[in-house]
């Protein structure tokens, strides 16, 4: 069984849009990185929501959605990719006000692993089968991998 945490979005639908339209779907936000190795998805887990998640995070100044998800994945994870296709668009739900969002998605496959750098957000990264128990997924992000 997978235990889902809710943190305050919620999994509306995901949108298949091309790269170039993304800037009409609005508000634009933070991207997501999703990487499969070894026929498993990579998940980080977040010390301060104590939590397996998929890489992702705001952008930052005016870099592209596609850097945001390079970034955030090197920074949670220490992976450094950067040939990332986009798969399409995380359409989510404030539970609390009812504000929409939207996050693109990223996606990559690699041979291995590179090493883990500890970071003051994530304290370890697993390759995961997407059945295995491994304590709280965050329930947005499970939606992921019905798509990419």
């Amino acid at each position: 069984m997978i235990s889902l945490k809710n943190n305050g979005f919620q999994f509306l639908e995901f949108i298949h849009a091309k790269e170039n339209d993304v800037h009409k779907y609005q508000p634009l936000a933070g991207s997501f990185a999703v990487i499969k190795c070894e026929g498993k998805h990579l998940l980080c887990y977040n010390v301060w929501r104590k939590q397996w998640e998929v890489p992702a995070g705001k952008r930052e100044g005016n870099e592209s959605p596609k850097e945001c998800a390079i970034r955030e994945l090197y920074e949670e994870t220490g992976q450094l990719v950067r040939d990332m296709e986009f798969k399409g668009l995380l359409k989510v739900q404030d539970t609390k006000f009812g504000h929409i969002k939207y996050n693109p998605i990223y996606f990559a496959e690699v041979d291995k692993l590179q090493s883990f750098k500890n970071n003051e957000e994530t304290s370890e990264i697993k390759l995961w089968d997407d059945k295995e128990e491994i304590g709280y997924i965050d329930g947005v992000d499970i939606h992921i991998f019905d798509y990419v």
